[in-house]
Formats: C-alpha cells, structure tokens, sequence
C-alpha cells in the first residue's frame, strides 16, 4: 500500500502545473494612463471642528484661550469664514456682523461660537461680511414614523423602538461606547479651551467620531424598516448639502475656512477630499505647527533653527 501512494505523489509531482503567472506590466502600464480630474482648479478649505460653546466660554480663562486661537487662525489667512448656521439667517448674521465691525454690536454676552469665533476671526481678518453652510436636513421615510408635535425627530421613541425590535443587537457595543466616551470626556474637560478644540481635530478623535456614528444607531431596523440605516444616511445627506453650499459660495483662490461642530468634520473631510474643486487642509497638522511655531518664537530661536524645531516636535 505504501508503495502505492509513493507512486501516486512521484506521479502527481511529475506532471507539468499549469502557470497561474500573469504580466502585471500591461495593467500598471494602463493604470499610469488613467486620466483623472486633478486639473480643475482648485481652492482651499480647513474644516475646524468645536464642541457647541456653552455659557462657561464667557469666563475669562476661556476668552483668553479663545482670543489665542483667533490669533492662531489669521495665519491660515482665510478669505471666507463660514459657519454653522444655515444660509436662511445670513441677512440677519450679517446685519449684527456690520453693527460689530462698528462697534454697535456687543457679543460679551453672547456665547455661541459664531458670535466668539466666527465674528472674531472675520473682523481680525478684515472681511466685510461672514457665511453659512449648515442644513437641517428633514428626517423623511422610515425616520418619518418617530416624528412628535414637537419634534421632528424624537430619539425617546427611536429608543423605544430599538429596545423592542434589535435590542442585544443595536446595543451590543453600549458598554464600549460608554467607557470610551467617558474616558475621552476626562481626557478632555482636563484641558483649557484652547487645547481641548485642537485635540478635537486629531485623526485619532475624527476616527473615533466615525466609528462612534457605525457602531450603535445604524444597527437599528435592518432589514425591517431601516431606521437605523436611514438614520445614518440623514447624517450623510446633511453633510453633503453643507458640501454643497460651500461649492456654491466658494470662488478660485479661496481659503475657506469652515467652523463647525466637530462630529461633522470627518465626513466634511471625506467629502472635500472627494470633490475635485477642493484642496483639503489638515487643521489638526495646522494647530499642531502653528502652537509649537509660537513656541519657538517664545524661545528666541530664528526662522533657521524654528523650521528644525517644528520638524523635531511634529514628529514626537
């Protein structure tokens, strides 16, 4: 029997195999000559993510973080400041805009990030009026059905309707979701304002925001009525139309740049990279250069020796 099976292998060895090698020359040659749409004409945009500015931004310790950072963002030189309101309230925006370039106009009291960043920011910049690009999507379809008096979304009943439908589904990664968010919570809320929004522009939290928006919701109604995934693609839809109106307002030789809830920048990122008219700007590389430039600067080293100094700390 063994004898057998040695001349069955011998047998077996012995014939010719057939070459499953293939000339990869052809496809990189034709990969090379792929056109693409590189050529258009492009302008450039920085997508700044912020948390929702709160009453506390008024306190003194975050007006002078506050006041940094304007100072940090003039030197992206932005020809348009455009921020998260829709374009609907531009001629109200703008008519307060025009009372403070004059003074008339006082936001000491007025705590939202447009006021204390986007106005700011502009006036330092010597621009006569400011922009917007939000848009409140409507929840339709599948996300129609959890709409109250009051609400056109209500997550109370988009809540009631997981734990019946996909609960031990939807919910598997709750416990994970928890412990991150509550760590990277402490992580943050222990630094100033300033650190705090530049942390929210790291590739790492962008990467956790994405997750965090593919790991829960969207695991709600598949395959039933969807909620979930329509969900999700509510969230889509709105960031592309904010694409979208940031195309129609931009024009050749523009930096824009875009203040918005941080959650946003991700997909905003996404987009701009994926639309040909746009030069998409790190603002995280941006803060991280300019802050240890400023650094420098503080040390006495000359322009020679703060190159090499950025170079050394952006690679720590």
């Amino acid at each position: 029997m063994n004898s057998i099976l040695l001349l069955m292998f011998l047998s077996i060895g012995g014939c010719k195999k057939e070459s499953y090698f293939r000339d990869t020359a052809p496809i990189l040659e034709a990969n090379s000559k792929i056109l693409t749409y590189d050529s258009v004409q492009q302008s450039s945009v920085m997508v700044l993510g912020v948390f929702h500015f709160g009453k506390n931004t008024l306190a003194e310790k975050n007006q002078n973080s506050i006041k940094e950072l304007v100072a940090l963002l003039k030197a992206y030189k932005p020809t348009k400041i455009v921020v998260e309101w829709e374009p609907e309230r531009s001629p109200l925006a703008n008519e307060q805009y025009q009372m403070y370039l004059k003074d008339s106009f006082d936001i000491s009291n007025k705590h939202n990030e447009v006021y204390q960043l986007g106005f700011r920011l502009a006036k330092a910049m010597g621009h006569d009026s400011i922009f917007m690009f939000d848009d409140q999507t409507d929840y339709i379809g599948s996300l129609a059905e959890f709409a109250t008096e009051d609400d056109p979304f209500s997550f109370e009943l988009f809540s009631d309707y997981a734990n019946g439908e996909s609960n031990g589904f939807y919910n598997v990664h709750e416990n994970l979701l928890r412990h991150v968010y509550g760590e990277n919570s402490k992580l943050r809320n222990s630094m100033n304002l300033l650190e705090h929004i530049t942390l929210l522009n790291s590739p790492i939290h962008q990467k956790t925001n994405a997750q965090r928006m593919h790991m829960y919701e969207v695991r709600v109604g598949i395959q039933k009525n969807w909620a979930g995934p329509d969900w999700l693609g509510r969230w889509y839809r709105r960031n592309v139309r904010m694409m979208a109106n940031t195309l129609k307002m931009m024009e050749n030789g523009d930096n824009l740049l875009l203040i918005v809830g941080d959650n946003h920048k991700w997909t905003l990122d996404m987009l701009f990279e994926n639309t040909p008219d746009f030069k998409v700007d790190s603002s995280w590389d941006f803060l991280i250069r300019q802050s240890i430039m400023e650094e420098a600067e503080s040390l006495g080293f000359f322009f020679k020796y703060q190159q090499d100094y950025i170079t050394k700390k952006m690679m720590q």
